[in-house]
């Protein structure tokens, strides 16, 4: 919903100009640029999940008409969405990808309608029916201009199912060869099965959350493990740029599982990637140290400790990512982050502290998230939000309803992203901050740790080659705040904010809804206001 709000003017003989701010504003002075802001920092993950009775990116698909839900295609295409992993996930690593498509010689005509199966050894899930297989998803990266980005199994070749250059071959290479050749055998495979152009596909990650394979969990792992798991990645790695050498690759880097294949392979590998998810299940709250009674709390103070996720940076008070990853990642080569997202939920002694339209608070969670990832832009340049589409899990970005009797809608997560994606510059820029507001974050909610001084505004500023953008998360629970910012150069007067928050009726979503506003009076020092529990975003044009 789009609600454009006009200033009204009063003219008359005694007019006068309005008062200047009070000078205890906080004052944010722009500086230079610090780093570039990557598109691909704003994709999302179209998982096919794998347990608790969620479908994941199956759900997308109408079980009435066989076709994507014109809701979850419209949801998407809002979203400005610059790259789409799929379809895994913890599942990639135990199911062949031609499960994904009909007409596989020597397997099945059909795809199976179980087309993810989990080793029962190792997980004892099966889930899906197989709605959204490879095409589908082609299909809609296509109509949407989105970057595809696909997983390949790599547990083929980790448990021994195979021999490495086998597996590689059968999993990653052949995978390749049907998504991107012209010609040849896999070519006229993909144009049996209705495609005949090939797909293109530049981004492929070789396996999924590898420090989870068996031998390499924390606390259990071992050196003959390690170097299992760098023969088979290095097999794969060759095997599929020998297929396509100008694709992307990405391998898990966290905890040093990558280092091996970089040792031999370094050429070949083109990102890292770690996962990152705050803050888990919150079964009992403390307050510091000490157990607290979940239905004692004040709800802003629970609100308030729930968006400052995923960490909070001491010296400025603003969302920062965990530092283990770049500590222990090398700094020469690119980051990804293939998996993030705020995931909380209460559970246990803990649920009567569960705030009002929690919803809402879990998506300004993730734009604390968001806003940490930009901060990183300098080393990380793609990240993929999951989960894209569901229907049961609450960081779900489009919830689909299985029964279709409700239409499917968007939750604040999802809207969060989407703003930032339609909204923002290519460089971050450097800011001075005099009076700003802060407060005290004493509990611990799951991951979410105390902070003795959280931002009350974390703000970021970007900038392109037309505007600025001011990119403002008040974390308030019930305050309307003035923010004065000086910028390097005069801008135009009137000026674009989009706030996020639950202030009004949503159309896209019955959680919060996003408000275009129409302003007057920036220059090159502005004075905005920001609504409590919100995200906004403002466009300040050029001259």
């Amino acid at each position: 919903m789009r609600l454009l709000l006009f200033g009204v003017v009063l003219l008359g003989c005694i007019a006068r100009p309005a008062p200047p701010p009070p000078l205890e504003l906080p004052t944010y002075t722009v500086g230079k640029s610090l780093h570039p802001i990557d598109d691909r920092l704003f994709g999302a993950f179209f998982e096919k999940a794998t347990w608790g009775g969620e479908i994941g990116s199956d759900a997308a698909v109408s079980m009435t008409t066989g076709a994507v839900f014109p809701e979850v295609k419209e949801a998407m295409d809002w979203m400005k969405i610059p790259l789409l992993r799929y379809p895994g996930g913890t599942a990639i690593d135990y199911y062949p990808w031609y499960n994904l498509i009909d007409s596989m010689p020597g397997h099945h005509g059909t795809r199976p309608r179980n087309a993810h199966v989990l080793d029962p050894d190792q997980w004892g899930v099966v889930e899906s029916d197989g709605r959204m297989g490879l095409h589908e998803y082609m299909a809609l990266c296509r109509e949407l201009q989105i970057e595809p980005h696909l997983v390949v199994n790599l547990g083929e070749a980790y448990y021994r199912k195979q021999p490495d250059s086998l597996a590689a071959e059968r999993m990653g290479a052949d995978f390749v060869r049907y998504c991107n050749d012209v010609t040849g055998p896999w070519a006229e495979l993909r144009a049996h099965n209705g495609s005949p152009e090939p797909f293109g596909v530049k981004y492929w990650q070789i396996g999924n959350e590898t420090w989870l394979f068996e031998g390499l969990k924390f606390g259990n792992r071992t050196e003959a493990a390690k170097t299992r798991l760098t023969e088979s990645i290095v097999a794969y790695a060759r095997a599929m740029k020998t297929a396509d050498p100008s694709i992307t690759l990405i391998v898990d880097g966290a905890e040093g599982l990558g280092d091996g294949a970089r040792a031999q392979a370094g050429e070949l590998i083109d990102f890292y990637t770690f996962h990152a998810y705050t803050p888990w299940a919150i079964r009992d709250i403390r307050r510091d140290t000490t157990p607290v009674r979940a239905d004692t709390l004040d709800p802003a103070e629970v609100w308030q400790g729930l968006v400052a996720a995923p960490q909070i940076d001491a010296p400025t008070g603003n969302s920062k990512l965990d530092p283990w990853a770049f500590e222990q990642l090398p700094a020469d080569l690119p980051l990804a982050v293939t998996e993030w997202n705020w995931n909380g939920w209460f559970a246990g002694p803990a649920k009567p502290a569960r705030p009002a339209n929690e919803l809402l608070a879990y998506g300004l969670g993730s734009a604390s998230f968001l806003h940490a990832l930009l901060r990183e832009g300098d080393r990380v340049r793609l990240a993929n939000q999951s989960m894209l589409v569901g229907t049961s899990w609450r960081i779900t970005g489009i919830r689909v309803d299985t029964t279709e009797a409700e239409r499917p809608v968007m939750y604040p997560s999802a809207l969060v992203t989407g703003l930032y994606s339609r909204h923002h510059g290519d460089q971050l820029l450097d800011y001075r901050v005099e009076r700003a507001h802060y407060y005290a974050q004493p509990l611990q909610l799951g991951n979410i740790r105390p902070a003795g001084r959280v931002a009350e505004q974390d703000v970021l500023v970007t900038a392109d080659a037309e505007a600025y953008y001011l990119h403002v998360l008040n974390r308030a629970y019930a305050a309307t705040r003035q923010l004065r910012f000086v910028l390097p150069e005069p801008v135009a007067e009137t000026y674009t904010q989009y706030v996020l928050s639950d202030r009004v009726a949503g159309q896209r979503s019955p959680h919060a809804a996003i408000e275009e506003l129409r302003r007057t009076g920036a220059g090159r020092t502005t004075v905005i206001t920001v609504p409590p529990r919100s995200v906004s975003v403002v466009r300040l044009a050029r001259e």
